[in-house]
């Protein structure tokens, strides 16, 4: 018999090793990117993914993009990309990119000794895309920038998928709808502020679907030349079961043997208007719809969304790396949002049901 020393330089071989044998039902993967406009349900993705991946066992991570301490992002807070931003005032978008690469290369190298699965949204065509496009960096600049990280990856066989819509208007009318709020003049006004819009005199709801359309053309081409594995979906239906189940196959999930992913509850009883503990922080409400439980009001979540059971009083917020916790005690029930700080601030909040 032949024994080997571990040593921490064998370390990263073994986890890969594991990770292959867990995952004998799964692409052989370490990273997988969702891509699109906003509101395309990239996150969403994101979540349902990182739900998979958990039922079968997967060590993984999914990195929300405006997460605080993202590993693919070169900032820190908004003092950091306000210097981002001069330096691509400045015409200095040289530097930002290298930045931008040196960083992917530590996200590789980091990703490739863990063993680890990590699933990003936003990050390929997103997050330095969407700075260097409306600044007005050549197209052939930014492709090239996509084929410079593509190559850097490319050890963590990136799988890629790609939503589009055959109407970007009505994508992002919906998306504002859904958000609600101030979502669509906050579009507007990105959009129309940016260079790119300056330059060609955006305005209005028609300026930002020139802008995505613009945008669109870019990302477009820059997929066509991937050559990882990759898939596009146009999902202007919105039909989730059926682009659930070209995900899955995609990624190669076997649902055979998957148990539910939590137990259930008698969620009749965490319906109600809820009181924060923090002061400032307006009541919310826990309704019923269709069967499940929506969430209306909680600080930094959308508006009506969605709470995913994952254990017994615990559920996932759709589409954000929140959960919210319900506790049953002799006064009442209690409520806590949790979860990992983003660039506007940590989520911890407790809340009592009133009543």
């Amino acid at each position: 018999m032949i024994k080997m020393k571990l040593t921490p330089s064998l370390l990263p071989c073994l986890r890969r090793m594991l990770f292959r044998r867990r995952c004998d039902n799964v692409q052989n993967t370490q990273l997988i990117m969702i891509e699109g406009i906003p509101g395309s349900g990239k996150s969403t993705t994101a979540q349902l993914i990182a739900n998979e991946l958990r039922r079968m066992g997967v060590n993984h991570k999914w990195w929300y993009e405006e997460e605080k301490g993202h590993p693919v992002y070169f900032y820190e807070d908004y003092t950091e990309i306000q210097a981002i931003i001069d330096d691509l005032t400045n015409g200095n978008y040289p530097k930002v990119i290298d930045n931008a690469l040196k960083k992917w290369r530590q996200f590789a190298d980091s990703v490739l000794s863990s063993g680890d699965v990590v699933i990003v949204d936003s990050c390929l065509f997103g997050y330095l895309t969407w700075t260097l496009f409306p600044f007005e960096v050549p197209a052939q600049e930014i492709e090239a920038y996509v084929r410079a990280v593509e190559q850097i990856i490319k050890p963590l066989n990136p799988h890629v998928i790609y939503y589009y819509q055959a109407d970007i208007g009505a994508a992002l009318a919906k998306i504002c709808t859904r958000r609600a709020g101030e979502t669509e003049q906050n579009f507007i006004r990105a959009a129309a502020e940016s260079p790119y819009g300056k330059s060609r005199g955006l305005s209005g709801f028609e300026g930002l679907v020139a802008y995505w359309k613009g945008y669109r053309e870019i990302t477009d081409r820059a997929y066509q030349r991937l050559a990882c594995t990759k898939i596009s979906i146009d999902n202007t239906e919105g039909n989730w079961p059926q682009y659930a189940r070209l995900i899955s196959d995609f990624l190669g999930f076997d649902h055979s043997d998957q148990a539910p992913l939590g137990e259930q509850d008698d969620v009749k009883h965490f319906v109600g208007t809820y009181q924060s503990k923090t002061e400032g922080i307006p009541d919310c409400s826990i309704r019923i719809e269709s069967g499940q439980l929506i969430a209306d009001g909680l600080p930094q979540v959308w508006k009506k969304s969605t709470l995913i059971p994952n254990s017994s009083g615990v559920y996932d917020v759709q589409s954000l790396p929140f959960q919210v916790s319900f506790v049953v005690v002799d006064e009442g029930i209690r409520m806590h949002l949790t979860g990992p700080a983003l660039l506007d601030g940590p989520v911890d909040y407790r809340f009592v049901k009133l009543g």
